[in-house]
């Protein structure tokens, strides 16, 4: 008879044999280093291990996660931001994991848990695809930025291309946690598409997009995400993320990378006139690019701003519509002011609690414009 799955918490001496197993590795990180990494975590910081293993058995008994190896090695695998602890890992994974039941709906939680991407919205496809869907899932154990993604899917046609694949055409990586006291709703990357076979043209995705980035758009959906739960909404700052690491910095094509990918950041923080925060975090405004006009002196300038400022306005409503059906608000949590006052008192100040789904729309007042450089 197969013996039944075990009913005894794990040793965090265990954490360092499943680091050792094939698979293990990812996420930027080899076997060897996470074995190392898993090594000190144990010898220096096993109360706060011992902790989050308890967290971890105790929401894989219920199913809520179901890979208990990997998700223990979530607090073992270095953050993307660079000086991340791990202790500070283990509260910010506790954090993430309590807010997780309270933010979604008993339905769309065991939809979620269960590896199943959850529709956001089902956007208009260009022709010769099957959908173009906004969803939310969890990350990969590997996954260094965030332990839920917001992606943009794409599947080709039958008709088109044989045996059609999701094409994920951007990605947004984020967590929910506290810094410096405050419940944020934290961005730690968005990305563009890895796939090096299954791919999608820049123009084509601009075209159905109606002028809009696949990044621009996966912010301004994370910006309704963190209205709607009550959260402020921070960004990594490009200049704490791991790829200063002197690991990565000493190979001249690792340097070329990666400066590419701070580049990315940059345009992306300025595009939405994020302001510096705590350490580590940039301050990223809830409304500011709820503005939109047609402002220009072209008229095919102002046809094309009119298309992207209509384009949004049909997608926040879809998007406010499956909020109702997927999503809860939790309780508003207590905010101490002499915590509130050490970060930036505009943007870090208490939000309006008024529910944003019954106001009147924003009346446009500029135009949405979608950066001077890459996205990506």
């Amino acid at each position: 008879m197969a013996k039944g799955p075990s009913a005894r918490l794990p040793g965090i001496w265990q954490g360092l044999r499943w680091s050792l197993q094939p698979g293990a590795e990812g996420g930027g990180t080899s076997r060897a280093r996470l074995a190392w990494r898993a090594l000190k975590a144990t010898l220096w910081h096993g109360k706060a291990l011992r902790r989050w293993m308890a967290v971890v058995f105790e929401l894989h008994s219920r199913e809520i996660l179901r890979d208990l190896p990997g998700e223990y090695l979530r607090a073992v695998r270095p953050s993307v931001r660079r000086g991340t602890g791990f202790s500070e890992r283990v509260v910010q994974l506790i954090e993430h994991a309590d807010w997780l039941e309270a933010a979604f709906q008993p339905e769309a939680l065991a939809q979620l848990v269960s590896g199943e991407p959850m529709v956001l919205a089902d956007l208009a496809a260009p022709r010769g695809y099957d959908f173009m869907r906004l969803q939310l899932e969890q990350a990969p154990p590997q996954s260094p930025e965030g332990e839920l993604l917001l992606t943009l899917s794409l599947r080709r046609s039958a008709d088109v291309q044989h045996k059609p694949q999701p094409v994920e055409a951007g990605v947004l990586g984020f967590s929910r946690f506290r810094v410096d006291g405050v419940g944020c709703m934290v961005i730690g990357g968005v990305r563009g598409q890895r796939d090096r076979i299954h791919r999608i043209s820049p123009t084509e995705i601009s075209q159905a997009l109606q002028g809009w980035k696949p990044a621009v758009l996966l912010v301004s959906v994370a910006q309704e995400l963190a209205r709607y739960w009550g959260l402020h909404l921070i960004g990594l700052d490009p200049a704490a993320h791991r790829l200063h690491g002197w690991s990565y910095q000493w190979n001249k094509r690792n340097r070329a990378v990666a400066e590419r990918i701070f580049g990315s950041y940059e345009t992306l923080w300025a595009h939405f006139e994020a302001k510096p925060g705590p350490p580590g975090w940039v301050i990223v405004p809830l409304n500011s690019d709820d503005k939109l006009a047609a402002t220009a002196l072209s008229p095919e300038k102002r046809e094309r701003q009119t298309r992207r400022a209509d384009y949004w306005i049909r997608t926040r409503n879809l998007l406010r519509a499956r909020f109702k059906q997927l999503l809860q608000r939790p309780q508003l949590e207590a905010r101490l002011s002499r915590v509130t006052e050490s970060l930036d008192r505009e943007s870090m100040a208490p939000e309006d609690t008024t529910d944003f789904q019954q106001s009147e729309p924003v009346v446009p007042a500029r135009v949405l414009q979608t950066g001077p450089g890459t996205l990506f």
